[in-house]
């Protein structure tokens, strides 16, 4: 019996391998100064990985957490990446190199990227789709609702076949706001401005999952953010293509497997027998 598992399993590699490059820079060699360069050419490489036995397979730009101010690109789990390519991204972190909204144009310079490189590789870029955990949650929801930060790398947020924010904050980020009161004390600990994706809710919104853990677990008003947005988006907007999804019993950090699997299931359907 051990034997023969250990044969499936042998197969199973030899037939479903994935292989990576990494350390890919993803700014195009012209792109608009926005920050600190030096700390952008150093900082804003993605790894990728690519699914060996597939052709036109879609791909997902994961953009890690760590509260804007920590963190490094890796690979997620729950994620078939034998069946789908992953890229993996690396942004400016918030500190003395980096400001709001150097890490922002930093996502979209990465997802632009995907879009136009993808096909090299085998990948359809009409199945780009983007997500992140936490700041990355945060990351993927502005680049989806304001589009001024594709747009700058030249792409449209409708090119990009669904966005999935796992668990992000959906008012003014608390890192930018915590940047704010380095210089000025009185700047408040919330906020809905700009650089908040509920400030950009409107009609003809692209394909959205918000995903979240539970109420009763997670951080206060963290689940509630997510609902909010995503009720003005589909109710007061009439937007048809967003979703909801509260993952029961789950928090902030718990719900992110979860949250992974069922946007694997999205990208990865069941092929039909």
């Amino acid at each position: 019996m051990k034997l023969k598992m250990m044969l499936l399993l042998l197969v199973a590699a030899v037939f479903s391998q994935a292989r990576e490059l990494r350390d890919i820079p993803y700014y195009p060699l012209d792109a608009k100064a926005q920050g600190n360069v030096d700390y952008r050419a150093e900082r804003c490489k993605l790894h990728l990985s690519i699914p060996d036995k597939e052709k036109g397979f879609p791909t997902l730009v994961y953009l890690h957490g760590g509260g804007l101010t920590r963190g490094s690109g890796g690979f997620p789990k729950n994620i078939d990446r034998t069946r789908a390519a992953v890229v993996a991204v690396n942004y400016r972190l918030s500190g003395a190199r980096a400001k709001c909204p150097d890490y922002i144009y930093d996502a979209a310079a990465a997802v632009a990227w995907t879009v136009k490189n993808i096909e090299k590789y085998g990948g359809d870029p009409k199945k780009v789709y983007v997500t992140g955990h936490s700041a990355g949650g945060y990351l993927t929801a502005m680049i989806a609702l304001d589009k001024k930060y594709l747009a700058a790398f030249g792409v449209d947020t409708h090119q990009i076949a669904g966005y999935f924010p796992v668990s992000g904050q959906m008012t003014t980020h608390f890192r930018v706001l915590g940047e704010r009161r380095e210089l000025d004390k009185s700047v408040p600990d919330f906020m809905v401005d700009e650089y908040a994706p509920v400030f950009h809710a409107a009609k003809n919104a692209p394909v959205m999952a918000f995903l979240v853990g539970d109420t009763n677990y997670d951080w206060p008003a963290r689940v509630e953010e997510n609902a909010l947005l995503a009720a003005r988006l589909i109710r007061v907007y009439k937007n048809k293509n967003v979703k909801f999804i509260s993952i029961p019993h789950t928090a902030h950090g718990s719900c992110g497997p979860p949250s992974l699997a069922i946007i694997n299931s999205w990208i990865n359907p069941k092929k039909k027998r």
